[in-house]
């Protein structure tokens, strides 16, 4: 099973140019089962009016769905509604939107929850969500809300995936012995999405941990993790999450790097594969 997460940056890459084409081609070229995808534009439509993600997601042989977050008219240079997307070669059983919970500035985010049939029968939950990029402290709550709908699941196999726009603490860390320098001093050289913080210190991600999530690439990555932006990588921001009942079936996880992938987005997607345990108890 090949799991993905994706900002597209409203299907526009960093030239500045909106080309749902590209995006498309960048994330066939991956071959996911499931992609979570952020910031995406819908419905915009191609050249003979179909709409860009139902294109996607006859490409990749599976269905999709969508919710919207930002609802048109709200960003001048964008043509309809945007938000968050699920395409999966799985059936989609069922869906819903949780509205997290807002205690301050920034915008209201969601949680889009999918239950997916797999090919053995057997039942996947996947999370997909897109955090605050200002605001820790905002992030940190939004962690708690979405994390009373996952905890549901506690247990039985389910994904959380999404542009977190949040640090992990463990590469804070590192940045630390790397340049002697206190992350919450070395955040504010960094351009435009730590500099605007009011609390640059890791803690929201530090609370999915705490819950029991398991960081895919922390536990299976390979080469360099961060994934924003692909003009310049500095940070990883992008994750997939997995419950502790199936991290044994983590195999790899990478960022994808692509020559569509440096140009068609300022993310790098976020690629995992793993194997579903045959024998996994609760499925059902």
């Amino acid at each position: 099973m090949r799991v993905v997460t994706y900002n597209i940056q409203y299907w526009t890459g960093i030239d500045k140019q909106r080309d749902p084409a590209r995006t498309i081609d960048t994330v066939v070229d991956m071959a996911p089962d499931i992609i979570a995808m952020q910031e995406v534009v819908h419905p915009l439509p191609l050249e003979d009016g179909t709409p860009a993600l139902a294109r996607l997601a006859r490409r990749l042989g599976g269905e999709y769905i969508f919710t919207e977050i930002w609802p048109a008219g709200t960003f001048p240079h964008i043509p309809a509604g945007m938000g968050l997307a699920l395409v999966s070669r799985y059936p989609i059983l069922a869906h819903a939107s949780h509205r997290l919970n807002h205690p301050g500035p920034g915008d209201v985010r969601y949680l889009l929850e999918a239950r997916l049939l797999l090919d053995d029968d057997r039942y996947l939950t996947v999370y997909v969500t897109h955090l605050e990029w200002r605001w820790e402290e905002v992030r940190v709550e939004q962690v708690r809300s979405l994390l009373l709908w996952t905890t549901r699941d506690k247990g039985k196999p389910h994904l959380l995936l999404g542009d977190f726009n949040a640090v992990h603490p463990d590469d804070a860390a590192e940045v630390e012995q790397t340049t002697g320098t206190p992350w919450a001093e070395y955040a504010t050289s960094l351009p435009d999405l730590f500099r605007r913080q009011g609390d640059p210190h890791p803690r929201a991600i530090a609370r999915l941990l705490k819950a029991g999530y398991v960081d895919a690439f922390r536990t299976v990555g390979e080469g360099d993790g961060r994934t924003y932006t692909t003009a310049e990588p500095t940070l990883r921001l992008d994750y997939c999450f997995v419950d502790p009942s199936i991290q044994g079936g983590l195999q790899r996880a990478r960022r994808w790097e692509s020559d569509l992938a440096r140009v068609a987005s300022d993310h790098f997607p976020l690629v995992v594969d793993m194997a579903f345990p045959s024998e996994q108890e609760g499925v059902r």
